[in-house]
């Protein structure tokens, strides 16, 4: 049974949609869709507090000369400053460039360990929200675990598009019964085993979501999207059914035909998941 916490059309489209015969293809956003917050954002700040000493030299991720040697600096003296700084960074880069150009920009945060001791701090993350009664917790919505677990009586085929590294999400895809060869997220170039800065296309970011999910299902697609930000509003509109949207009420306008879903205080899954 489905929660009752859906809008009366999304409730209506969804019991419609459990009732079609034969499989469908549903693709999930993660941070912010799947989860109440952000876990790749979470997992970052980690690293950032923590000086990434893994990367030998960081002044080359700032365009700033000046900037890049403060910062490479402070990392090694005060972790939560140096978080702080980046994010002011960051922002620079948004303003200036825009969402997709600072995503890129600070995948290199995830650099300079293998991908394994990557999924490893991801664990540790998702474990200190598992347990934290923070508000700013990172939790799953209770309404999505519910609509998975009836996809998946279905025998729907269930993806996750995400513009957080891909085996950071691959690490707790399992919770909503999701494998992790069913994750598509940002992949970083290695070399030796250990992660690069450079990204292997296509950056899962706007259109290149779309793009991705193509390529992995051979072109077929997929019947249903569900997104939170303007990221996902390429992979809603093109749905061949129906794109949700899942709005936090950050006054950002979906494509024409999608459904939405307010989300603020919708409830989250109590600190016994696992």
């Amino acid at each position: 049974m489905l929660d009752r916490l859906w809008t009366p059309e999304l409730d209506s489209f969804l019991k419609d949609l459990l009732d079609r015969r034969g499989p469908i293809r549903a693709v999930f956003d993660f941070d912010n869709t799947l989860v109440r917050n952000d876990f790749g954002e979470a997992v970052m700040n980690r690293l950032l507090a923590e000086g990434v000493p893994w990367i030998e030299d960081i002044r080359p991720f700032f365009s700033d000369s000046e900037t890049g040697t403060r910062l490479n600096d402070l990392r090694k003296k005060d972790g939560h400053a140096f978080q702080k700084e980046t994010w002011k960074f960051y922002e620079t880069v948004h303003d200036a460039e825009g969402l997709e150009a600072s995503y890129r920009w600070s995948t290199w945060i995830f650099s300079g360990r293998s991908d394994s001791e990557l999924r490893r701090t991801a664990r540790e993350v998702w474990e200190e929200n598992r347990k934290s009664l923070s508000s700013e917790a990172v939790r799953p919505y209770t309404a999505l675990i519910e609509l998975i677990r009836e996809l998946r009586k279905n025998g729907a085929d269930l993806w996750i598009v995400t513009a957080s590294p891909q085996g950071v999400i691959q690490e707790v895809s399992s919770i909503w019964g999701i494998p992790e060869d069913r994750v598509l997220g940002v992949e970083l170039e290695e070399e030796s085993g250990i992660l690069k800065r450079g990204v292997k296309e296509p950056f899962t970011y706007g259109s290149g979501k779309v793009r991705r999910i193509l390529d992995a299902t051979g072109g077929e697609g997929y019947e249903i999207a569900f997104g939170d930000t303007e990221n996902d509003f390429p992979l809603l509109e093109n749905s061949k059914l129906k794109g949700i949207f899942l709005d936090r009420g950050k006054g950002k306008n979906p494509p024409l035909g999608s459904l939405v879903q307010p989300v603020q205080g919708w409830p989250v899954i109590s600190s016994s998941f696992s």
